[in-house]
Order: structure tokens, then sequence, then C-alpha cells
């Protein structure tokens, strides 16, 4: 079973074509959007679609969003999805499943996606397995990762030496903050997502000076 979790923060204006993008792959058995904390239409949209969909009042970072979706779900593969994403479609959704699915690769992550560097795609597959031994080993850290998610399945697929294959994706993009809020409020977010990216690569890569 696959289940697909779509952490999303006021992205009315992107998650219909995320959503039908995903329901025209037929491997997907279920889709769980996290609305983190939404004040728009988020929630309204997803549910009209038909997917399953988890309010949380208070936003409580992405990794948050990702441990409340991978809770309600039941997948033994789980497709990790930005809900801001452009030009996504199924055969995309495919090609990112299928090393998992066919067994050749434990995770697998989406590049060539602009504004996101390759390392630290938001769209990837890996097996639940890998997921649940992470929060095993820290719920409340896990929860409190946000956009570190990405640098803490990479740092841990390195450790466990699993098989991590990247996926080039065909006109797939994310749509950049500024565009998304505004430039004031997008400027704030872009830098915050940096500085908590930059902050956890210091404390985890940089050896400590003795």
């Amino acid at each position: 079973m696959i289940s697909c979790i779509i952490p999303a923060y006021n992205e009315e204006r992107f998650i219909a074509d995320v959503i039908k993008a995903i329901k025209n792959c037929n491997f997907i058995d279920e889709i769980i959007v996290v609305s983190d904390g939404s004040t728009d239409k988020t929630a309204k949209i997803a549910k009209n679609l038909g997917v399953k969909v988890i309010e949380i009042k208070n936003n409580i970072g992405k990794a948050g969003a990702i441990y409340e979706g991978l809770m309600h779900s039941k997948g033994d593969i789980v497709l990790l999805v930005d809900a801001d994403l452009r030009g996504l479609d199924r055969k995309n959704i495919e090609n990112l499943i299928k090393p998992v699915l066919e067994g050749r690769a434990d995770m697998t992550i989406g590049v060539n996606i602009p504004f996101v560097a390759n390392k630290f795609s938001g769209l990837r597959a890996l097996k639940r397995q890998i997921l649940e031994k992470i929060i095993s080993e820290d719920p409340k850290g896990f929860q409190k990762l946000d956009y570190n998610i990405e640098n803490a399945l990479n740092q841990k697929a390195k450790i466990w030496n699993l098989k991590v294959e990247e996926v080039k994706l065909n006109g797939v993009r994310n749509v950049h903050k500024i565009k998304k809020y505004g430039l004031k409020e997008g400027l704030k977010r872009t830098i915050r997502m940096y500085f908590e990216i930059v902050i956890y690569l210091l404390k985890n890569f940089i050896p400590k000076i003795k």
C-alpha cells in the first residue's frame, strides 16, 4: 500500500492541481493532506476533492505535519509531496515511486526542481520504516525539524547505508515564497527556511572543535 502525505499551509491556489495529479497515479492508495494551521480554503478544497484531511489548528511546521500524516496513514511506502508544486504529473510520480516499489531503492529524491537544491527536495518516496525509525529515536525532535526534514532523511540515509536514487523530474517546480506571500513575508519565510537549514547543517555535519 502506498500513502501520499501532503503538508500544506495556506496553499489554496495550488493544492487542487497537486491532488489531481496524484489521483491520476494508480499506484497511490490514499492521499492525506495535513492542513498545518491554514487560515484559507486549503482544507475545504482538499475535502471537496475526496481526500483525507487532517486539520491542525496552530502551525507546527513541515516535519510536524508529516508526523501527523504518518500517524493517520497505512502505507508501507510513503510519498511526500510539497503542496505548492507546479507541473507535477502522473509520469513523474510513477517514476519516483517505481524504484522503491520494485525494491531497487529505499528512498528516491525528485531532483531538478528550481529554487530547491536537489538534495533538499520535498518530493520523495521512501519506505515507511525509515520514517518510523527516525521518529522512534526522538519523536519530539523529529516533529521540531520543520524544513530540516529532508536534511534528516539525507543524513540517516548515509548513516544507515540506505539505497537512495535521484529521479529527474521534467517540468516540476516549486512556487517561490515571494510569489506566494508577497515581498516582505516571502523574504521573511525564505530567510527563516535557509537559516534553519544552515544551523542544522552546522550542528550535524561540521566537526566540533575540541
